[in-house]
């Protein structure tokens, strides 16, 4: 008798030797055939094999895999394809799933697009219960130069004449307007234009904030030097300046100031010259700007004028702008680029650049915009060098009149600035970008007469602390009103001290005498001309603010993403999970390949390769099997093995 090899993983012997198995009762005996090549099943109740179940994973492919989860699948088609048994079945839906794919492709391209533009929209927020900020107030007097102080100036440093003289002599031809101007005195006459200048010690007769008084060290100095030389801040926040914070409306929580404008009359015999190219000049008051601290100040660009002998108030309401910054928009948190002093804004930075532009074009700055502290070794465009020389040299030749003075920088500086007027081009190469964070303010004017006949001669006293000391009011052009007034009561005061009848009907009837009229009218039109009361106050606490937020953020594109795939593959995220367990079974089945099935050409020669473990005993492909003594086998005679099926009676059990 031959004994039979087997491999302990397989269902099957691979001898080619005929092999009894035992059949169970009632079972036909085309069941117990066995196969040319001497293969046959073990049973389970009798060999301790595999399990049908084991048998069925061992041998599951890649493709079964798929079929299955393609059959229990979600996903709109994919099931048709794996439960179809016609093969045109499967290739229409096949067409469908991948015309679905594509068009789900597209729609998710489109989203995708949308989301990368960034678009922003911009809503409105009323914002209620928050302190505010009390806004930057710039003040600038209208009238650049001080008559009172120039006609000082005058006698002690003869430059002055000498430089009116100088420009009323000579020929500059298309720009005298600009070296006869305040902007040609500075730029030639640098320290004179700081002497002359207002001077904010001299100029503010009263101040209050919050109900609270303010001097002038709360206000700090900014000169202008094309328009009005020395402007003053208050709340600036620079230095050892605080911020304001407002919990209160109304004016008499704000800022309340009175002003001197110092508007003395000139000297006999002198006038100036009336500039028809500037369109804000030569007028009496203030130059007032309302902007965010730590910003720089721009009065000519975003100010508005106060005019003497008013009371003028400005109610504001704050206003913030929050912007989005990459990839939505360019904002930035950071200072301003060129002057780290001051908070960021889009309009200081391009005034810089234009600077920064003119200086490497022309090789010298202008006094017209804002300079940093490494130019100020640069000298300005307006500058002709030696002009005192210059001066004398064509006084004694008397060749004034016919000699044409040309300044190549100064007309450098008028092209470009008018360029750059014109052609806003230039801005990309400045890099300047809006501010994340910015605060603005929405201003409402008013204005009433100011003051009233009635109390301008206490106004005085009070203002130049009269009753205290003379001395400030002795030194200003406006002693000439007080003096006017205080001769005119003191002579009809005794009468009101005694008030009988008589004097009554005097004080009540009598005609003042025209020189004494004249007189009050020259000291009500010294104080109108001269005084101005400002009242800065916020008239609401509610904040109103424009922010701007993504149209179209991640979660949209998410939600429409779902909403495209569901559209389209009916695919969701339970869906996702499925392909998920499929490539986690299919790594799974690959590394199980790898481990436990190596290849059936092995050395072992077994036809899977498998090793089986059994409760009795480990089979091993090259060991020799003997089913003589195997306990399976001991109910069996082995004169019975290796016999036909047809040989065997009818009621034997094999």
């Amino acid at each position: 008798m031959m004994r039979v090899h087997c491999s302990c993983g397989a269902a099957f012997c691979t001898s080619n030797t005929y092999v009894p198995v035992q059949r169970r009762r009632g079972q036909n005996k085309e069941h117990m055939k066995f196969s040319p090549l001497g293969k046959f099943n073990y049973f389970h109740d009798h060999l301790k094999m595999p399990s049908n179940d084991a048998r069925s994973n061992a041998h599951k492919t890649a493709m079964a895999i798929v079929q299955e989860l393609g059959s229990e699948s979600n996903a709109h088609g994919l099931a048709k394809i794996a439960m179809s048994g016609k093969t045109k079945r499967k290739v229409m839906w096949s067409l469908l799933v991948i015309i679905g794919f594509t068009a789900a492709a597209i729609h998710l391209s489109f989203l995708v697009i949308k989301y990368l533009q960034y678009n922003v929209v911009e809503v409105s927020e009323m914002k209620d219960g928050m302190p505010v900020e009390f806004p930057s107030v710039t003040i600038c007097n209208t009238q650049a130069m001080s008559l009172t102080k120039l006609k000082q100036r005058m006698n002690q440093n003869l430059d002055i004449t000498d430089w009116i003289n100088f420009i009323y002599e000579a020929k500059f031809g298309e720009h005298f307007s600009r070296v006869e101007s305040i902007q040609g005195f500075y730029e030639n006459l640098f320290q004179e234009a700081h002497n002359v200048g207002h001077e904010i010690n001299d100029t503010l007769l009263h101040c209050r904030f919050n109900q609270m008084p303010c001097y002038p060290h709360n206000f700090t100095r900014y000169f202008d030097g094309k328009n009005y030389y020395n402007c003053y801040t208050f709340n600036s926040k620079l230095g050892k300046h605080g911020m304001q914070y407002m919990h209160t409306t109304g004016p008499q929580h704000g800022l309340s100031i009175v002003m001197a404008l110092d508007n003395d009359d000139p000297p006999l015999g002198s006038y100036g010259l009336y500039n028809q190219e500037s369109n804000v000049g030569h007028t009496a008051g203030l130059r007032v700007q309302v902007h965010a601290p730590e910003t720089m100040p721009s009065p000519m660009d975003h100010g508005f004028d106060i005019p003497p002998g008013y009371s003028s108030s400005v109610g504001l309401k704050a206003v913030m702008n929050s912007r989005k910054p990459y990839p939505y928009g360019n904002c930035t948190y950071d200072r301003l680029k060129r002057y780290p002093k001051y908070r960021n804004t889009i309009f200081s930075c391009l005034q810089l650049c234009k600077q920064e532009i003119v200086i490497r074009e022309c090789h010298c700055k202008t006094s017209g915009l804002p300079q940093t502290a490494s130019q100020g070794n640069l000298s300005y465009c307006g500058t002709f060098q030696n002009w005192q020389s210059l001066f004398l040299t064509l006084s004694k030749s008397g060749t004034f009149n016919r000699t044409h003075l040309y300044n190549r920088k100064l007309d450098c500086e008028v092209k470009v600035l008018h360029r750059l007027s014109n052609d806003r081009s230039y801005e990309v190469g400045c890099q300047c970008f809006q501010p994340c964070q910015e605060t603005s303010y929405q201003k409402s004017l008013s204005l009433s007469y100011w003051p009233l006949e009635f109390y301008q001669y206490n106004a005085l006293q009070t203002f130049y602390g009269i009753l205290d000391d003379t001395e400030r009011i002795n030194n200003s052009f406006m002693s000439e009103a007080y003096y006017n007034l205080h001769e005119i009561i003191k002579k009809y005061e005794p009468l009101a001290r005694n008030m009988t009848a008589e004097n009554q009907q005097q004080m009540l009837y009598a005609d003042i005498p025209m020189d004494e009229r004249q007189r009050q009218i020259r000291a009500t039109q010294l104080i109108h001309q001269n005084l101005l009361r400002l009242n800065v106050y916020l008239e609401d606490l509610s904040v109103i603010e424009f922010k701007q937020m993504a149209d179209y953020d991640i979660a949209d594109l998410l939600s429409d993403i779902g909403g495209t795939l569901g559209l389209w593959m009916g695919i969701s995220i339970l869906t996702i999970m499925e392909l998920v367990e499929l490539t986690i079974r299919l790594l799974g089945l690959l590394f199980k390949s790898e481990n436990k099935y190596p290849d059936h050409h092995d050395d072992h020669g077994s036809a899977n390769g498998i090793l089986e473990h059994t409760a009795d005993r480990m089979i091993y492909p090259h060991e020799t099997y003997d089913p003589y003594t195997q306990p399976e086998f001991q109910s069996f005679e082995k004169n019975d093995y290796g016999r036909t099926i047809n040989s065997d009676p009818p009621d034997s059990p094999v």
